[in-house]
């Protein structure tokens, strides 16, 4: 499974959903069997969609669709669209609950298996601030390129996490490289094209 992410501003989300929602004929046209849209906390038209295929030539053929950047324009994006391939490498959910905010964070690594064993590590410090669950991908193609999403119950509970003191060590002693980037998103909308069908 490859996800499409496409990161960007728009200039009103109730106008953006709608041509969003239009344009997904053209996405199951291409393959895609699910997407996942993200809004940002503190910026709401900060959109961030997951759009899972099959293969890297399906995702890479909805890139190269004329029609995506006049679906883009028409939905009143306001910046230049970041758009990439990440592969989900691992998926586990610690306890039962809706998540109410997921923390996205982004780096870069020196050595993946050193890194994931101090992640491990780390993950009871992960559910003494009641994370719910964690996904894990890669950048396509660039096994060193990480990103995590912590799902949290609150943005409490997610900055808790953040100003936890071992997170800065841990994250010294797995080999992150350079500063992180890290998003607080919430979850808008999940759908799965292969129950529509």
């Amino acid at each position: 499974m490859v996800t499409l992410v496409v990161f960007h501003h728009v200039h009103d989300y109730s106008t953006w959903k709608p041509v969003f929602d239009e344009h997904e004929a053209v996405r199951r046209s291409h393959g895609a069997v699910a997407h996942r849209v993200y809004r940002g906390v503190d910026d709401p038209n900060r959109v961030i969609v997951h759009n899972d295929f099959p293969s890297e030539d399906a995702a890479r053929a909805l890139m190269a669709d004329p029609s995506l950047p006049a679906a883009m324009e028409r939905a009143g994006v306001t910046d230049e669209p970041w758009l990439g391939l990440i592969e989900q490498l691992e998926q586990k959910r610690y306890t039962d609950g809706a998540a109410g905010v997921t923390v996205a964070v982004h780096h870069r690594v020196r050595d993946y298996d050193a890194w994931k064993t101090v992640f491990d590590d780390h993950e009871s410090i992960r559910r003494s601030h009641g994370q719910i669950e964690h996904r894990l991908y890669h950048a396509w193609g660039d096994p060193l390129q990480i990103v995590v999403h912590n799902d949290f119950p609150s943005v409490e509970a997610a900055e808790a996490f953040g100003n936890d003191p071992s997170l800065p060590e841990a994250m010294a002693r797995g080999g992150v490289e350079g500063e992180p980037g890290i998003g607080f998103v919430e979850l808008a909308e999940r759908k799965s094209y292969a129950s529509d069908a």
